[in-house]
């Protein structure tokens, strides 16, 4: 543990300016990937609505042109859902509707810090609690429209409520997690590894059946599916070594913490200290880096930050007593503050950038006249949700236009001009001109020019369609 209580405040007061700092440095970005889906979320939310609206669904029940991608939505009868839960739009629309962007930021700075707090009572050990704060990227996630922090902070006060063996919360918590996060079932089966678990395992089981029942029942009632939805669409898994070489990478260069422990479990390997735990929260950090269905996006490794506490909650252990007796703490906090510090910064500035990026092409698209405009790009899908809002069409291809009948389409939705938006080279191209099947006269869409998005920092194509009309 650190002694000096200057050192201590020091330490924490970097951590709070520096976040602060970053949080001020990033108000003004554009929400992008799934960003813009939790703000569409909350703006919804505030509008009464806890469903994705798409007007065209009668003409296109199979939603195979709706601008998200499928991942990313949920459709159940005649509602369309986000796989992301209601919970944090619900919870975060009210400070959104007070300061808009930074309402957000200002309320998740504050949970992150209490995150912090609540883990220092658990353990009492300020040492601890700053490898903690300045141990992963998560902070960087305070500035962001996201849910990432509100989960942060459910799992830390699901740690403190086992700490203080309230196990009616510790198994509303554990289901509320995995529910949100299927990740999270790693979480739980580690808990008992980590805290006391004799005196309240017959009553978590107890709670925990009683609320899975509920979670399963409601599920399925308002989804029709048994399963959590962010399980329920990523249950075509493809294992891809490409994303496990990347994940690693993230999470040697962005979750410190996780080197610190690896470098004390070969210390305590030496020592012969290893104990049970370090090797099961091994393998689960493995298990995680294998079954990823994809890298999380953010550039951040997003799926194993639920393991974060527990690579700080094992240096708890006696392993740290090697440190204690050269005097190493202080130096090893310095190290960590000014690594972690370096890496905000750079992810702030790749943040800024991918920002910047995002609100020139969504200022351009704005500038298109036309009221329909169609992606065969996800990202470029995203930056756009905003337009909904300005009443204009987006669609998005993910196949060619001649297998799902795309002309079909919009003849029935009398669309007679549309704005194709790509950059090359395309996955699914619009041929010229785009026949319209089954049709007795009027058949064809043809292109009318075609030009490069102005402002845009990438060559982003805009061909401009009209359905063709026979002469008099």
């Amino acid at each position: 543990m650190i002694h000096s209580k200057k050192a201590i405040g020091f330490f924490y007061c970097v951590g709070f300016l520096a976040i602060l700092f970053f949080s001020f440095k990033t108000i003004p970005t554009v929400s992008f990937s799934d960003f813009s889906l939790f703000e569409w979320q909350i703006k919804l939310v505030l509008k009464g609505s806890l469903h994705l609206p798409y007007p065209f669904l009668t003409t296109d029940p199979n939603l195979e042109f709706f601008p998200l991608p499928n991942v990313f939505f949920h459709l159940t009868k005649t509602n369309i859902d986000s796989t992301f839960p209601n919970l944090y739009p619900i919870l975060f629309s009210p400070f959104y509707w007070i300061g808009g962007k930074m309402g957000i930021q200002l309320i998740q700075f504050l949970l992150f810090f209490l995150s912090i707090w609540l883990f220092f009572l658990i353990k009492r050990d300020h040492l601890l609690s700053l490898i903690l704060l300045f141990g992963s990227s998560i902070p960087i996630y305070t500035n962001l429209i996201h849910d990432t922090i509100f989960i942060f902070f459910l799992e830390v006060l699901l740690f403190y409520n086992l700490h203080k063996q309230y196990p009616f919360f510790v198994s509303l918590l554990s289901l509320s997690l995995v529910w949100m996060r299927p990740e999270f079932v790693f979480v739980i089966c580690l808990l008992p590894f980590y805290f006391e678990w004799k005196n309240i395992w017959k009553q978590y089981l107890m709670w925990f059946g009683f609320f899975l029942f509920l979670f399963i029942t409601t599920n399925f009632i308002f989804f029709s599916t048994v399963f959590p939805l962010r399980l329920f669409k990523n249950s075509t898994y493809h294992w891809n070594p490409e994303i496990v070489v990347y994940l690693f990478r993230l999470l040697i260069e962005q979750i410190p913490a996780f080197t610190l422990f690896l470098v004390l479990v070969v210390i305590g390997v030496f020592q012969k200290k290893f104990k049970l735990q370090f090797l099961i929260l091994i393998f689960f950090t493995c298990l995680i880096l294998l079954f990823s269905p994809n890298t999380g996006g953010h550039n951040t490794p997003r799926y194993l930050f639920c393991l974060v506490p527990f690579y700080v909650l094992t240096l708890h252990s006696n392993l740290f007593d090697t440190l204690h007796r050269k005097n190493f703490t202080m130096i090893l906090v310095v190290i960590l503050t000014i690594y972690s510090v370096y890496q905000w910064q750079y992810q702030t500035k790749e943040l800024l950038k991918i920002s910047k990026f995002q609100s020139n092409t969504l200022a351009s698209l704005n500038q298109i006249p036309e009221q329909t405009i169609v992606f065969n790009n996800s990202d470029f899908s995203f930056v756009a949700l905003p337009l909904i809002e300005q009443n204009k069409n987006l669609f998005l291809l993910r196949e060619n236009p001649e297998k799902n009948a795309f002309s079909t389409f919009l003849v029935s939705n009398h669309i007679n001009s549309f704005v194709f938006v790509e950059l090359p080279p395309s996955p699914y191209a619009i041929p010229n001109p785009l026949v319209i099947p089954n049709c007795d006269k009027d058949c064809q869409f043809h292109l009318v020019d075609q030009s490069t998005l102005p402002n845009a920092m990438l060559p982003i194509m805009v061909t401009r369609y009209n359905r063709s009309f026979p002469r008099n």
